[in-house]
């Protein structure tokens, strides 16, 4: 029986898990050294002196408790509210202002509004209560009222300029159906601010967010005069970019890295990491090389190096680079130990391989496969009975149960012991007997076992519980073809299959075998001609011969079956074939 294939993902699929997110940059222009955190002083307290002398009520006390337990209890939106309504009552700024850190926190933009205009009213010279309004009120889409707000601020504080730019930056893009109209006011309050970089920051933010490409490349060539240094803006746009077009993104970033030798090393490496993103892995490994020249003793590029080696095979250089990346205390440790036995095993060295495998601890992700690993290096010395030990004392959720008995059942048929293989299977199946994936490999171990009864009982309890599951209706009905003479039903099986995936080379191959049954040779042919031009498999090699054979294609059966016994000599079903049919190659 052949179970449909199944793609484990690539090693470098976890290489760079961001392939070009660039970390908030610490490094701020200048003219941003004050006032650079756009909420830094967000929760300033009013001036004592100025506060409402207030008596503390019962009814007061009795709202301050139920709006912080309830917040307590996730209720953010109902505690917000209740605060409103003290701040309604007892016109004072600090209720106003909690309630206002609520409606914010539950998204109540129109109480979070009321609740900021109140806070300004009693506290007119809150600057905090003043960013925060125009910030809700631009959230909400009202920029005619958020202007005057921010041009206040602007006048009273204006060391708050950029700050207050590198939020407009971030809203603008926010507008539903008013983004022009928000264009029009950053670049009006902009106008004011030619050479402060975050006001330009703002301009282009806008312009992307309008696609007005002519403004923002003139803006970035703006920002590479006068704020060389800053990574902001450039990682912000690589961020955009990457999201729809990652070649677009690398180009863009390499032009920016052109021109600002002093970018931030964060910045540097993200360009590397575009290129992993867009499969161009030498370019990459070079990119990274040259960072790893000027920071040697970088986890990060060390860590990126030595596993872009070791997708492009050089294993030498990639086992030095990770053993360096764990000395450089790289954090994801275990990951890098988990690799290092991976790359050993490549390089045939099981004692090194074991080695890592076994320094990988419990608890951690990489845990269960390490272990797994180790017990199919076991199985591969002849050990099987320690391997088989070692994962039955893992696994904690039930799919991981599921996957070591899987795994027991896989080690126990590659030692051509089928019985012990059934036997786990069952075991397993008393804890879990509903699961499709242990009975639909107990239905292969069965057919091993010449138990065709069995396997289809597995398989029917499959579809019984998931009547479309393609996988089983295609085994179900490879059996019966392989194993009996029940022709029509099987055919009716595989059909439903292909019908649901009809160039799944798998399911043509028993579509081809089932024709062959029932004496539909050309049909038969066509199927498993398409199987085996997708999917260059012995077995499909098989069954495409016998075909030809039967049609009197004799040359052509010796040359598929001569292909791939050249590759597979010792493949059961292929060598069985032949032998059966009195063929000499």
């Amino acid at each position: 029986m052949k179970p449909l294939k199944r793609t484990l993902p690539l090693l470098l699929a976890l290489l760079l898990p961001a392939c070009a997110s660039v970390k908030p940059p610490a490094a701020q222009p200048v003219a941003a050294a004050q006032g650079a955190a756009d909420d830094s002083d967000a929760g300033a307290k009013p001036d004592e002196a100025k506060l409402p002398k207030q008596e503390l009520t019962p009814e007061i006390l009795y709202g301050v408790l139920a709006g912080e337990i309830a917040a307590n209890r996730g209720a953010v939106g109902s505690a917000g509210l209740t605060y409103l309504d003290l701040a309604r009552q007892t016109r004072d700024p600090r209720m106003a202002q909690r309630a206002a850190e609520f409606c914010l926190l539950s998204g109540q933009l129109k109480e979070a509004t009321e609740a900021l205009s109140l806070w300004i009213a009693l506290d007119p010279d809150s600057l905090p209560a003043r960013e925060q309004l125009f910030i809700t009120l631009m959230r909400g889409g009202k920029l005619a009222q958020s202007k005057p707000l921010i041009e206040d601020l602007l006048r009273r504080e204006p060391a708050r300029a950029p700050a207050i730019f590198v939020q407009l930056a971030r809203l603008g893009a926010r507008q539903d159906g008013g983004s022009a109209e928000s264009y029009q006011l950053v670049a009006d309050l902009a106008s004011r601010y030619l050479d402060l970089p975050e006001a330009r920051f703002a301009v282009l933010a806008a312009a992307a967010d309008n696609n007005d490409q002519k403004v923002v490349d003139r803006e970035f060539d703006r920002l590479a005069q006068i704020a060389p240094k800053w990574d902001l803006p450039v990682a912000w746009q690589v961020d955009r970019l990457r999201r729809k077009d990652i070649p677009g993104a690398a180009d863009f970033l390499q032009r920016e890295l052109a021109r600002r030798p002093d970018a931030g090393l964060e910045l540097q490496a993200a360009y590397p990491r575009l290129l992993v993103g867009a499969k161009r892995f030498v370019e990459a490994r070079a990119a990274f090389e040259a960072l790893l020249k000027t920071h040697p003793d970088n986890p990060d590029l060390l860590y990126a190096t030595g596993l872009l080696a070791y997708q492009m095979r050089d294993l030498k250089v990639a086992d030095e680079r990770l053993q360096r990346a764990l000395a450089q205390q790289y954090p994801e440790q275990d990951f890098v130990r988990y690799t290092l036995g991976q790359i050993a095993e490549d390089d045939h060295d099981v004692a090194r391989a074991e080695n890592w495998y076994r320094q990988v601890g419990p608890g951690q992700q990489q845990y269960l496969p390490a272990q797994s690993r180790l017990a199919m290096l076991e199985a591969g010395e002849g050990q099987l009975d320690a391997a088989l030990s070692r994962l039955g004392q893992l696994g904690g959720t039930d799919q991981e149960k599921v996957s070591l008995a899987l795994l027991q059942s896989q080690l126990a048929r590659d030692a051509k012991q089928p019985r012990k293989a059934y036997d786990l299977l069952s075991k397993a199946l008393q804890g879990q007997p509903k699961s499709g994936e242990l009975l639909y490999e107990r239905s292969l171990v069965s057919d091993m076992l010449g138990n065709t009864g069995n396997a289809e009982r597995d398989l029917k309890q499959i579809l019984k519980d998931k009547p479309g599951d393609v996988q089983s209706l295609n085994a179900l009905g490879y059996t019966l073809a392989n194993r009996t003479t029940r022709y029509k039903e099987a055919y009716a099986y595989i059909e439903k299959a292909l019908k649901a995936e009809p160039d799944n080379p798998v399911i043509l191959d028993s579509m081809g075998w089932v024709q062959y049954k029932l004496g539909r040779l050309e049909p038969a042919r066509k199927n498993l001609d398409k199987a085996y031009q997708a999917m260059p498999d012995p077995e499909v090699a098989a069954h495409l011969g016998e075909v030809l054979w039967k049609l009197g294609r004799h040359d052509e059966a010796r040359a598929v079956w001569s292909k791939e016994l050249a590759a597979h000599p010792d493949h059961d079903v292929l060598t069985e074939t032949i032998q059966r049919l009195g063929v000499k190659l």
